[in-house]
């Protein structure tokens, strides 16, 4: 794919499914902007996306979604939560129909789907009914996933998902993803957070001016060599 970012650098990434590959890259090297035309916010500007072998043509955030492809963006309260909302209808909002009796939303089937993924996920609340913007950082996070793991992801894209929160929801955070991939999803990491990116991925991606400048497997993983790559050399 093309990115508006470096429309003139094609993009060439594939994601295994029951894996977690980690995108590191510096600021700047165009790894949100991949993540959103992953996600069909962002048009490509160029090349094809391809899901389980099957061409694929996004135009909107709702076709990734109906395509079972979720992102959970890097400002989880500016796109990925309503604050003013409880979890439960946070966590029904994408998929409003699977709640509807009658065309109208029941309030009964958000809370059922929402006290499922409350326990799951181990969220920290009163209740499903808690506003979602008195939670900590965490828990919020948690919610962002809960939302898509009600609708059975086929690949989760994760941009800094343990940005601003404590080390506790980190290793939650961690062991929810590392549950994706064992289910087999393919999860899609960014992080510029080096200690995560090397202790968390199963193979780690790096980008540098718009492209994949290599792709490190578990034995060459080290902070030199993502370094290396992320300036646009080759690791040694």
């Amino acid at each position: 794919v093309r990115t508006s970012a470096y429309p003139d650098r094609p993009v060439d990434l594939g994601v295994r499914r029951g894996e977690i590959l980690g995108l590191a890259g510096l600021v700047g090297s165009g790894r949100t902007e991949l993540a959103r035309v992953l996600f069909g916010i962002e048009k490509s500007l160029g090349g094809a996306l391809q899901l389980d072998g099957k061409d694929l043509v996004l135009g909107s955030a709702a076709d990734a979604v109906a395509n079972g492809i979720f992102l959970v963006p890097e400002d989880r309260k500016l796109t990925g939560i309503l604050l003013d909302l409880s979890i439960a209808q946070n966590i029904s909002l994408p998929n409003l129909p699977a709640h509807a009796r009658r065309s109208l939303v029941s309030a009964r089937a958000e809370a059922v789907t929402a006290e499922k993924q409350k326990r799951n996920l181990g969220i920290k609340a009163p209740s499903v009914a808690t506003r979602t913007g008195t939670l900590s950082g965490g828990n919020q996070q948690k919610v962002v996933l809960a939302k898509w793991l009600a609708m059975s992801p086929k690949v989760m894209i994760l941009d800094e998902p343990t940005r601003g929160i404590d080390i506790g929801a980190k290793a939650e955070i961690y062991g929810l993803m590392r549950a994706l991939a064992d289910a087999g999803v393919a999860v899609l990491m960014i992080s510029s957070d080096m200690e995560e990116v090397i202790g968390v991925s199963d193979r780690i991606a790096v980008m540098h001016e718009g492209q994949i400048s290599g792709i490190l497997d578990k034995e060459q993983f080290s902070q030199e060599n993502v370094l290396l790559l992320a300036v646009g050399k080759q690791p040694k």
